[in-house]
């Protein structure tokens, strides 16, 4: 099925000014930057600008952000809908609207390596390679049972554990083998 068909899409905020760290604003802004190349929110790292602007169609719990200039990665928003969150434009959000398709499959597929040689099909250049809101719609995604669906983002899910693990065990060995190395 092509995503027109499984999801609503819309372009983040447009923003007419440069954005501006504001403590005393009412909505967080999350920026390609804190889209990891995983497809992971990094909101630790970089934490999100805050600003009082108020969006018209804030962000809800479950759909994907998708950046679609320079890198293409989707990631999930699972943060609190108590608080006012939006995107820039250069992210497209996609709100489900079938019960087919699981956000965290629609996330893992665009991500995937057979999801890169779609995405790579119907990318544009100019300066900077970007996908358009259209052709991105376009994009056939297929459809495993729920159960498989449930399967593939758990083991997405053991698969990024098993790295950030790993890296740590590195990073810890390097830390042994320096301190080793100071006479």
């Amino acid at each position: 099925m092509q995503i027109k068909d499984l999801a609503k899409t819309r372009i983040g905020h447009s923003f007419r000014h440069k954005l501006v760290n504001d403590p005393e604003g009412n909505t967080k802004i999350i920026q390609p930057k804190n889209i990891s190349s995983t497809g992971f929110l990094d909101l630790k790292n970089y934490p999100p600008i805050q600003t009082k602007i108020v969006p018209n169609n804030p962000l809800a719990t479950g759909e994907v952000l998708f950046l679609n200039k320079g890198r293409f990665v989707a990631a999930i928003f699972n943060e609190s809908e108590q608080e006012c969150w939006t995107t820039p434009g250069s992210v497209i959000i996609l709100t489900l609207n079938s019960t087919k398709i699981l956000p965290e499959y629609l996330a893992l597929y665009l991500n995937s390596s057979k999801g890169r040689q779609k995405l790579n099909r119907v990318t544009e250049f100019s300066s900077i390679p970007f996908i358009t809101r259209t052709n991105l719609e376009r994009i056939d995604i297929p459809i495993p049972s729920k159960d498989k669906q449930k399967n593939l983002i758990n083991l997405m899910s053991t698969i990024s554990r098993y790295e950030k693990l790993t890296t740590r065990k590195t990073n810890l060995l390097k830390n042994i083998l320096n301190a080793k190395l100071e006479f």
